[in-house]
């Protein structure tokens, strides 16, 4: 329907009719002519300020208001008993009494945000007298574009009211669903708070608090709602204020973290609040805090006697390179990860896989050892993955493997670069969790282990010689620990001789280790490593001499009678760590005497000595 401003019966508009001066002096002319113009007006504005007043009534929807401005319309136009009105606006139309569509109309078109939502039509019922000026007057269209501008600032209003209303029942639906406890507060008295903030405050009704000071509530916990308000922006809302309040409540403590946000709320300052009880937070945080704390005292402590330490399980020694061991063992232990040991024969790389056990938590599982080099391959799974009843004529019943006794403990391959590439292929798939099938099984078994292998040699140089698979090569040395030789840590000798000496059988502490014979362990390169010097000192608390049994070389021997002149034997130890500061040093006798602790003069004295 077009709302284009119309004057149907279209002529030239006309305006009220003004009486000639010179139509007549009589008196009632006179005041027909004042009071006509005068009437018409009050009209008009009654129209427009009826219209006006539909919006003091609150609550009222936007269709009574139309409907009644519509009935308002008629009675402002010169024949009003002969006028009728309608307003259309979002497909719904508004009519007052009467109303009739009929040749006489007049038209305006309603304006919402420079596009048109609707429009207002007035009809005379009936033929108006005629005029040669048209039906309607000048004065009654420009009423009726001032009645489409009052209806268009009324459905603006109405709609922001309603925009109003709908964002604040969103805003009021979050607010009341939210864990955390908002508060609003203006002029330092509550304006609102919802269910949360009453639940955390002990708040029985939040109406009970709306009005109230913040500074004294008069119900809930006062004293805490009072000193989370206390410093903030309350008064002076300007401001954003977010901390963290330790309070206490029934003998136990409660954090609540606070937020204040500065706002405007009808055009005056406001505080928006938020409070989120993060006690549980606030624990496990003070909970982490004091275990790092106490993680760290205890890695102090373990560090500070780790740097002293002389043993580590059946592991001795006080040497630099033990140190690393023992602490390459303790991480070792902290993971699930295979570790590969390598060292020469003797050094104790079994000690060390069972240190890495003992201190893991397996230690309450076996710790299976395993030789390879004594696997024959056409029994590998058998020994390894066990057998059932009746696999072969001697099968009398079901035997477990290694995997089996290992689970949930530790498998130790001592000498893993004997098993065959085969037998690799197969261990592989188990330790991948492949799974393994018994002989004369017929499921797969999943088992829980851990590998530990050992070598003397590098392993590299077997997968280079295709002696072994790349893939298991890495499988196995996730980490690697390399243990030292004795003769590159001999200061560990003189603590391994006495601890050797203590367990023997029987106990062998009545020997005492004589000075030349002492220096002479220390001489000795020992290729075996700490097995041959605990095999040395049972056959000399057994025989009396030393003797040292190397491949290849004649038994050199030291008697246990040079010992028994004190005199000697200080000489021959003198003359034997000389030597063996010369030797380290080079022939320097400066740093040969700086190594002895004596004077570079002392130590020419003693070697020119007779």
């Amino acid at each position: 329907m077009d709302f284009k401003d119309t004057n149907d019966m279209s002529s030239p508009q006309r305006t009220r009719p003004e009486i000639p001066p010179d139509a007549g002096a009589d008196c009632a002319a006179s005041v027909f002519a004042a009071s006509h113009p005068l009437a018409e007006r009050i009209k008009e504005l009654n129209c427009l300020y009826g219209i006006s007043n539909l919006l003091e009534n609150h609550g009222v929807s936007l269709s009574w208001i139309m409907q009644r401005a519509v009935e308002l319309i008629p009675a402002a136009w010169q024949y009003p008993q002969n006028a009728c009105a309608r307003i259309l606006l979002d497909g719904q139309e508004y009519t007052s009494r009467n109303f009739k569509t009929t040749p006489w109309r007049q038209s305006t078109t309603i304006i919402l945000n420079d596009q048109p939502v609707g429009g207002v039509d007035v009809f005379y019922l009936e033929a108006p007298p005629e005029n040669p000026a048209g039906p309607f007057l000048e004065e009654e269209q420009r009423l009726l574009r001032a009645i489409g501008e009052r209806l268009s600032k009324v459905l603006w209003l109405k709609r922001s009211e309603e925009a109003l209303k709908e964002s604040e029942a969103r805003y009021r639906v979050l607010t009341e669903q939210v864990a955390e406890g908002v508060a609003l507060v203006q002029d330092g008295r509550f304006r609102y708070v919802n269910p949360a903030f009453c639940g955390m405050f002990n708040v029985p009704l939040a109406e009970a608090l709306i009005g109230g000071l913040v500074s004294a509530p008069a119900v809930g916990a006062a004293d805490d709602i009072a000193c989370l308000y206390a410093g903030s922006a309350a008064d002076d809302p300007t401001t954003r204020v977010e901390n963290v309040h330790r309070l206490a409540r029934d003998g136990a403590t409660c954090w609540i973290q606070v937020c204040h946000s500065p706002i405007t709320l009808k055009g005056l300052p406001a505080l928006l609040s938020t409070f989120k009880d993060i006690t549980e937070i606030k624990e496990q945080q003070v909970a982490a805090e004091k275990m790092a704390d106490l993680l760290d005292r205890e890695n102090r402590v373990l560090r500070a006697s780790l740097s002293d330490r002389y043993r580590l399980g059946e592991i001795l020694g006080r040497s630099a390179a033990m140190q690393t061991v023992y602490e390459l063992i303790l991480k070792a232990a902290a993971t699930d990860a295979s570790v590969a040991i390598f060292g020469e024969s003797g050094t104790g790389k079994e000690l060390v896989a069972r240190a890495i056990h003992d201190h893991s938590h397996r230690k309450k599982a076996r710790f299976v050892a395993v030789n390879c080099g004594a696997i024959q391959e056409t029994l590998f799974e058998r020994e390894f993955f066990g057998h059932r009843k009746g696999a072969f004529s001697s099968a009398h019943a079901d035997s477990p493997g290694y995997l089996d006794m290992a689970a949930g403990g530790t498998l130790f391959l001592d000498e893993v670069g004997d098993l065959t590439p085969g037998m690799q292929a197969k261990l592989l798939r188990a330790i991948e969790g492949g799974g393994y099938r018994p002989v004369g099984g017929t499921e797969a078994i999943l088992s829980d282990f851990r590998i530990i292998s050992a070598s003397n040699a590098p392993l590299a140089d077997r997968v280079v010689k295709g002696e072994m698979r790349d893939d298991f090569f890495y499988r196995i040395q996730v980490i690697q620990i390399q243990l030292p030789p004795l003769r590159e840590r001999r200061q560990d000798i003189p603590l391994l001789v006495e601890h050797f000496l203590r367990k023997m059988r029987p106990p062998a502490d009545s020997i005492r280790i004589a000075g030349p014979i002492m220096d002479a362990l220390m001489d000795y390169d020992w290729p075996g490593n700490v097995r041959e010097l605990r095999n040395v000192l049972q056959r000399y608390a057994t025989l009396g001499q030393l003797e040292f049994l190397s491949p290849g070389q004649q038994p050199s021997t030291a008697p246990i009678t040079a010992a028994l002149d004190l005199r000697e034997a200080v000489q021959q130890l003198e003359k034997s760590l000389i030597l063996r500061a010369l030797r380290e040093a080079g022939g320097n006798r400066t740093k040969a005497a700086r190594l002895l602790g004596i004077s570079r003069r002392a130590l020419f004295r003693k070697i020119t000595a007779p």
